[in-house]
Formats: C-alpha cells, structure tokens, sequence
C-alpha cells in the first residue's frame, strides 16, 4: 500500500465499523449475557418436582424441569439510530417475571358456584391449594447484568466484536 492508497483504506475501514459496528457489539453483548444467564445464573440450584424450592428469597429460582432456562431468547440485534442497535435477550415463559420480580398470583377464575377459584399445586404430602400466593423475588436477570457491567465483560464483548471487523 503506498501513502496515497492509506486515507482511503482508513475510509474503508471507518465506514465498514460505522456500518457494522453497532450491530456486531449489540449481539456480543446479547450472547454473553445470554450464556451467563442460561449457562450459570439459572443452574446454580436445582431439586425435583414436588419438592419445596431450596432457592432463598433473593437468589435464582432453582431448576425443576429447566422450563425458565429454556425460555431464554436471544433476539438478534436491529438498528435503533445512528451508530446504535439493540439486541434483546428475555425469557418468554409465563411465570419468568414474577420469579424476577415476586409478586402475588391470585386466582382468576370463578368455581360453578359463582365463587372465587383456587390455584392448585404438587407439593409435598400432595397437592395444595390457596386463592392466592406471594413468591419473593427470586431475580436472575438483573443481577447477572449488574455483574456483567461491573466487571467489564459486556463492553469487552462489544470491543472484540468491533475490532473482529477491523483487517
């Protein structure tokens, strides 16, 4: 390459990151978030179905049938703005949030009779039933974020992505 040829390779290469940059460190970050969650965070305790959960208020649910793990999406990344993209990871099973967040499940619906339902359940001795019921946050996602930014991984993903663009 001669000293001529030299701003325009640097164009190139300017261009080539404006261009894919953004996109390329959004879906690094979306996979190691994504790896963390399903392949450490949700598998640190586990027990068997009918079991009383061993996961204390504040720690990751532990597994039973690995549903919530499973349910963990990575979507790939679209632009969102100049030199940005966004690349979404979530779980899309039914109960994800309020194991993120804890909350009170109530039942909704109304016997024959006209009255409130139950909610039913397996749990040790058989099953058991309430109208409603308060789990304690059990988080998983925010926490693993929280790490992730503390100690530099996500950005270290998103510079490896950009500089894999760079000849």
């Amino acid at each position: 390459m001669t000293p001529d040829e030299l701003p325009a390779y640097w164009d190139r290469i300017r261009q080539k990151v404006a261009d894919e940059g953004p996109k390329a460190a959004a879906n690094a970050m979306a996979r190691a978030f994504h790896n963390e969650v399903v392949g450490v965070e949700l598998i640190r305790t586990s027990h068997a179905p009918g079991t009383r959960t061993p996961a204390p208020p504040g720690s990751p649910p532990a597994a039973i049938t690995g549903g919530l793990r499973r349910s963990v999406r990575l979507t790939a990344a679209r632009p969102t703005g100049a030199y940005r993209a966004t690349a979404e990871v979530s779980p899309r099973i039914i109960y994800a949030r309020i194991q993120e967040l804890g909350g009170t499940v109530t039942a909704k619906h109304l016997t024959q009779s006209g009255r409130p339902g139950y909610l039913r359940w397996s749990g040790p001795g058989g099953f058991r039933f309430a109208r409603s019921v308060t789990l304690p946050p059990r988080p998983y996602m925010r926490p693993v974020h929280r790490r992730m930014v503390a100690d530099g991984r996500l950005r270290q993903a998103a510079a490896a992505a950009v500089r894999k663009l760079v000849p």
